[in-house]
């Protein structure tokens, strides 16, 4: 961990990635992601579109993809016996690909339905 200098303003990461440092303003001047930025204009660029994205009221919606990513190995582990079991109990005319897009469908729509119910659509 490193020490972070008390004379400088420091934006962190508020979704994904929490406490993640994004924008420091420091006596150097502005880094942004780890990157010194020495165009004054890029550098306001990249602190409005910042400004922008983490001061919306409302929640962003995760993708698909961002969800999925979250499912614990074992749920995949689990998820991958089960399409392979059910496109052996069809005899291979299945492929196990078919089942695995249903139960990861399926284990979508259940996440879309709680994060509705909490507001977080």
């Amino acid at each position: 961990m490193t020490d972070q200098p008390t004379n400088c303003i420091t934006f962190h990461e508020s979704g994904y990635e929490p406490g993640k440092e994004v924008i420091r303003i420091d006596k150097e001047g502005f880094h942004y992601r780890g990157q010194f930025i020495a165009d004054a204009g890029e550098a306001h660029r990249l602190m409005v579109e910042f400004l922008r994205q983490n001061t919306q009221h409302e929640p962003q919606r995760p993708t698909d993809g961002e969800l999925l990513d979250l499912m614990p190995k074992t749920m995949r582990d689990d998820f991958s016996y089960a399409a392979k079991a059910s496109s052996d109990a069809t005899g291979g005319q299945v492929k196990p690909g078919i089942f695995r897009v249903a139960l990861n469908t399926a284990a979508l729509e259940y996440a879309r339905a709680v994060l509705t119910r909490w507001g977080c659509q």
